[in-house]
């Protein structure tokens, strides 16, 4: 199979497509995706910078942590999924592959309006950006909240998140205006 490989710490300069060995069929509660789409993230910049080592079990040198494809195979104790599903989903590294395994729950469902490339930018913001406000905050309706690096794919998925729970969303949009908070608006 093809990858994304990081030949060495560096810039985009140190980054190859190359051939390399594709995975076994997915054990136990594993699905081996037919990757269709990667997004880019800060830490796979930083795992590019020699900066972010993934997490035990990832590639190394394959960049990804996010992904939309379709379930090529599934372990013997999935229920959850078969082969040809669309689905997106998120990893600790090695999305950017033709194919990958991961965990049966670490995948969800492609909404039927959602392309390949809209779906592989979801996961790692809108999980991280959800898990902050309702997990976390506690986030309800009616309330107020400041979103820093409004900008950020995390930030502006949490906007969206913000507004269609009936909060009020403020952000700050970079460190030179850290001092000014702007009201979120939506027409």
């Amino acid at each position: 199979m093809k990858a994304v490989v990081i030949t060495k710490p560096g810039g985009t300069e140190v980054l190859e497509i190359r051939d390399v060995e594709s995975p076994p069929s997915p054990t136990a509660d594993r699905v081996r995706v037919r990757v269709r789409a990667t997004a880019l993230n800060r830490a796979d910049i930083l795992q590019r910078k020699g900066h972010y080592p993934p997490p035990p079990g990832a590639p190394r040198d394959i960049p990804g942590m996010e992904f939309a494809g379709e379930v090529d195979q599934v372990g013997p104790e999935v229920r959850s999924w078969e082969p040809g599903q669309r689905v997106f989903g998120i990893c600790g590294g090695g999305a950017q592959a033709d194919y990958l395994i991961v965990p049966a729950n670490h995948l969800a469902p492609i909404p039927t309006n959602l392309g390949w490339a809209e779906a592989a930018a979801v996961p790692e913001v809108f999980i991280t950006a959800h898990d902050a406000l309702f997990t976390r905050a506690r986030l309800q309706p009616g309330e107020t909240v400041l979103v820093h690096a409004a900008g950020s794919g995390v930030g502006t998925a949490a906007i969206q998140l913000i507004h269609v729970t009936g909060a009020k969303a403020f952000a700050a949009s970079s460190p030179r205006l850290s001092n000014c908070l702007l009201p979120c608006l939506y027409p």
